[in-house]
């Protein structure tokens, strides 16, 4: 019979080491890339990056890109367990997992969310986090296909911290304008010129 770990968050990262007895991360390498500040604590967001936030809860799946050993990308689909209040993405996978093994290696990552009208790309980086209490917040019953349950030892979750973005919205009235003014340009024998894009139909971000 397996036995549940003892209820300890402990944060392990190849850019930052966090001992959950104390507050301050170690020094990070200076040609890595940082963690961005919290933007969420700073006031209200910028209209781009408030709409940036709306658009991560729309997604369910993610296709996440990690770094092998030998630099070659890989990618596989992966279900967004939960989108927290500071934007950062929260995944659930096996400690044993060929991505696990790459984030360890090499931390920075990409993800890529789309549906049949909105579109997100990020850039960002990935901390392996032993949290039951974050587990418990976010587990869901179809998960059991992959883990006995929330106390499975091999079950290990991953947060990604995005540092900077692109979306594409073409939903609702974005994509309602956005075909007005792709109509208007091609009876006019014109291009679109992307600097009319509406910033809640497309938005480059830094984070």
């Amino acid at each position: 019979m397996r036995h549940a770990r003892p209820a300890r968050a402990v944060v392990f990262s190849p850019l930052r080491a966090i001992s959950p007895y104390s507050a301050q991360p170690l020094q990070k390498p200076a040609d890595m890339n940082q963690v961005p500040a919290n933007i969420a604590s700073a006031g209200p967001a910028p209209r781009p990056e408030r709409h940036f936030f709306e658009l991560l809860h729309e997604f369910e799946t993610a296709t996440v890109i990690t770094r092998g050993r030998t630099g070659e990308l890989h990618g596989r689909p992966m279900a967004v367990a939960d989108v927290d209040a500071e934007n950062t993405l929260w995944f659930i996978t096996n400690i044993d997992s060929t991505k696990v093994l790459e984030i360890r290696g090499d931390s920075r990552a990409m993800i890529a969310l789309s549906n049949s009208r909105q579109f997100v790309t990020m850039n960002g980086h990935f901390e392996l986090v032993t949290d039951r209490a974050k587990v418990d917040q976010i587990w869901k019953e179809p998960y059991r296909i992959w883990f006995e349950g929330q106390n499975d030892p091999e079950l290990v979750l991953l947060r990604f911290t995005p540092f900077d973005a692109e979306y594409w919205d073409n939903a609702g009235t974005h994509g309602v304008k956005h075909a007005f003014e792709a109509a208007k340009a091609y009876l006019k024998g014109q291009k679109v010129d992307p600097a009319e894009y509406d910033p809640d139909a497309h938005a480059r971000l830094e984070l």
